[in-house]
């Protein structure tokens, strides 16, 4: 049996905060390689998927042949933590596939806890031996068992249809929200096909020099959404006495799928960041409502309207 072997190495990290958007898809083939031994392929291309609250930026897949029939597949990855805090997210099982068929062992993408990672994936033994691997009907996916799929193709080939899990930004009636005597600013609002919140408490990691205590994250399920809200607020504000309602286009209400919870900036001080999750299934097209009060008031809930666009 041929062992299918794995390298990652981490070319270079570099911390920043935020996402960086990323330019339109684009392709282009490139031929490398010299007159000795086989010719190495190469497709680049500018590819973003979405999987547990990172981004997969796939810029390059070269190709060559090994003897035995099998190739080497080499892909240059960006992958970045959009959040404005630390998270953990459990790593996605990445593989490669063609025509929809896996046609390597899964190899393991970490990225980092917080900014963004260049990363170099060398993947040994790729395809079936005597079959030619054309690196335009290649694709990678990133999933879980039971989890949404975010799948990148390197071509436009049939059987290859994109699937980058983007979150939909929702354009909010007001910029904040109030709760009592305290107020609440709104630094995001997001439909996310990707990721939610996860009960799971996460080890600290060290940012610089200061431990920081990340966001646990999880991959929501195939056909599951999630809205997405960050809060922000002084230090030392907590989400135990917001009380917040979302009512969805069609009619349903929810409350979040788990308690709020604060976690630290990184590279502020005086504000902590709040998260509220709703996960639901169905259409998600249209108004949605948020309803907001202090859970010791006997004021009425404010309203704020989500809609996506």
């Amino acid at each position: 049996m041929i062992r299918r072997r794995i390298a990652v190495a981490c070319a270079a990290a570099v911390l920043t905060a935020g996402c960086t958007p990323f330019g339109a898809d684009t392709l282009q083939a490139v031929p490398s390689g010299g007159p000795a031994g086989p010719s190495p392929r190469t497709v680049l291309l500018d590819r973003t998927a979405w999987w547990g609250g990172s981004s997969y930026r796939l810029t390059g897949v070269t190709t060559t042949p090994q003897p035995g029939g099998r190739n080497r597949v080499e892909l240059v990855l960006e992958v970045g933590v959009e959040s404005p805090v630390p998270v953990a997210a459990a790593l996605p099982r990445a593989v490669l596939e063609s025509d929809g068929v896996a046609v390597s062992g899964p190899l393991e993408v970490q990225p980092p806890p917080y900014g963004r990672a260049s990363l170099g994936v060398t993947v040994q033994d790729v395809g079936t031996p005597g079959q030619e691997l054309d690196p335009d009907r290649l694709a990678l996916v990133l999933t879980a068992p039971g989890v949404a799929r975010a799948v990148l193709p390197v071509g436009a080939h049939p059987g290859q249809e994109a699937a980058d899990l983007r979150p939909t930004p929702l354009r909010a009636s007001a910029d904040g929200l109030r709760a009592g005597p305290r107020r609440f600013a709104l630094a995001s609002a997001r439909l996310r096909e990707d990721c939610t919140g996860s009960p799971v408490p996460a080890p600290a990691v060290p940012i610089g020099s200061t431990p920081v205590v990340p966001r646990p994250l999880r991959a929501l399920k195939p056909g599951q959404h999630t809205v997405e809200l960050l809060l922000e607020a002084p230090a030392g504000t907590g989400g135990d006495r917001l009380a917040l309602r979302l009512t969805l286009p069609d009619g349903r209400r929810l409350d979040p799928s788990l308690p709020l919870g604060t976690t630290a900036y990184p590279d502020r001080t005086g504000r902590v960041s709040l998260a509220a999750w709703f996960d639901f299934y169905g259409d998600t097209a249209g108004t949605y409502t948020l309803e907001a009060a202090d859970r010791d008031a006997a004021d009425a809930p404010e309203v704020l309207t989500l809609v996506a666009g």
